[in-house]
């Protein structure tokens, strides 16, 4: 079983110690973030998480995208939204050339949030008529499907944000267009991750053009059911990112045990099961203290691998 996380990490900021880190900053070219990334970066390699993830450490998760696209005044939407230049792309370049010097067999993925959300987070002043404009979240489709084509060539998968889908506040057939929209021409694995109970829409997300569903699992345990019908690759959240207490490695064990065998009577996933499901926390861990993400990562993937010697 693939682990991974959902994104984001907590932000640890350091300051410039080296030679040539006090020549970048005298000359206003030292980097804040990359320490961020640095430490992200290592705390997964040293849990042993088999994609990283770069830490989103720039902002947040509309923040990051919404500041670097055309259209935009803050969150405030001014014009036709357009891309402008990849977003992400040096941060991913970054992440690579920093873990092929400790673990080469590593990867990255690629992290962007989907059309509906960053259109749910924006205010709306002009060119569109308000947040659920389906020209503002087709746009916005465009944009980030022409950042996904930047990146795909430096990642092993490429992960589409949807959080807002289970609230219910957007049309989930224009969400399922504008997905087709982000995903043309993507030629690597496509995941969604959608939080929340999503047991309710769920006959809707399986028939995303995606090749895996990423839900949680600790802090929604009904979304346990949805494991009966599933017909894509499971991303598997089996920590809770909501709480700063530390899942037990046998908290994690007994619920990947109990998705595992929801899927043993799945037809779609018979003799595949260490193949099709990915390991990873509910949501991002931006906003956990450090050292209480450290903690709850090591003991995912202690018990996933715990888990996996028994699927062999």
């Amino acid at each position: 079983m693939i682990k991974t996380v959902v994104g984001s990490y907590p932000v640890v900021k350091g300051k410039p110690d080296s030679i040539p880190d006090k020549i970048k900053k005298f000359f206003g070219k030292y980097d804040k973030y990359e320490y961020s990334i640095k430490k992200a970066l290592d705390d997964q390699l040293n849990v042993g998480i088999d994609i990283l993830s770069d830490g989103q450490v720039r902002g947040d998760m509309v923040e990051i995208f919404v500041s670097n696209m055309y259209g935009f005044e803050g969150r405030r939407v001014v014009n036709r939204v357009e891309f402008v230049k990849p977003i992400t792309l040096n941060d991913i370049k970054y992440s690579l050339k920093y873990i092929s010097k400790k673990d080469p067999e590593k990867g990255v993925k690629g992290i962007i949030t989907g059309a509906c959300t960053l259109a749910s987070s924006i205010r709306v002043e002009n060119y569109y008529s308000d947040n659920k404009d389906e020209n503002l979240i087709y746009d916005l489709a465009r944009a980030l499907n022409k950042e996904a084509l930047s990146i795909q060539n430096h990642v092993k998968m490429i992960q589409f944000d949807e959080p807002i889908l289970s609230t219910g506040l957007y049309d989930l057939e224009v969400a399922k267009k504008a997905m087709d929209i982000i995903t043309s021409g993507i030629n690597v694995p496509v995941a969604m991750h959608v939080c929340g109970d999503v047991s309710k829409i769920f006959y809707k997300l399986n028939e995303f053009n995606v090749d895996i569903l990423d839900h949680e699992f600790a802090s929604c345990r009904k979304n346990l059911e949805i494991l009966n019908e599933i017909t894509k690759k499971v991303g598997f959240g089996c920590i809770n990112t909501k709480l700063k207490s530390v899942d037990s490695v046998d908290e994690v064990k007994a619920l990947i045990s109990e998705g595992i065998e929801i899927l043993k009577n799945n037809s779609k996933f018979e003799g595949s099961i260490n193949d099709s499901v990915i390991i990873d926390p509910d949501c991002g861990m931006r906003l956990l203290p450090v050292d209480v993400a450290y903690s709850k990562l090591n003991n995912m993937v202690t018990a996933a691998n715990e888990i996996e010697k028994d699927l062999i």
